[in-house]
């Protein structure tokens, strides 16, 4: 079965991917911290993670370097969703290796849960 783990700190955003996720039969756990997140990244090895940018604890640009740093999770596809945009902003994500960078207020759901699909398939 397709794990998917969601680090996001909005309990109605993070709600609604797992709601979706799930519905596409992705088993689906949810971090609400930076830290927790990094914790289960290491536990559960899912398929895909689903991280936001501005968390308590650990920055969503930190536990994107963090996961890219350990061999056992460096090509592990993550995807950004956040809100929290500048070019240069988005360059330093794409540096740190970013599989894709979505923008909440311009994504639906619906195009997150294709784009999972997509990159969870190969």
């Amino acid at each position: 079965m397709k794990t998917a783990l969601v680090i996001e700190d909005n309990p109605v955003a993070a709600g609604i991917y797992q709601s979706l996720l799930k519905a596409q039969g992705f088993t689906v756990e949810v971090a609400s911290d930076g830290e927790a997140g990094m914790q289960m990244v290491k536990r559960m090895r899912p398929d895909v993670v689903l991280l936001d940018l501005i968390l308590p604890k650990v920055d969503g640009a930190d536990v994107l370097r963090q996961i890219r740093a350990m061999p056992e999770t460096a090509t592990m596809p993550v995807i950004i969703v956040s809100n929290a945009y500048s070019q240069s902003r988005i360059d330093e994500l794409w540096a740190a290796g970013a599989t894709l960078v979505l923008t909440k207020a311009s994504s639906t759901p619906k195009e997150l849960v294709k784009a999972v699909e997509s990159i969870v398939a190969g």
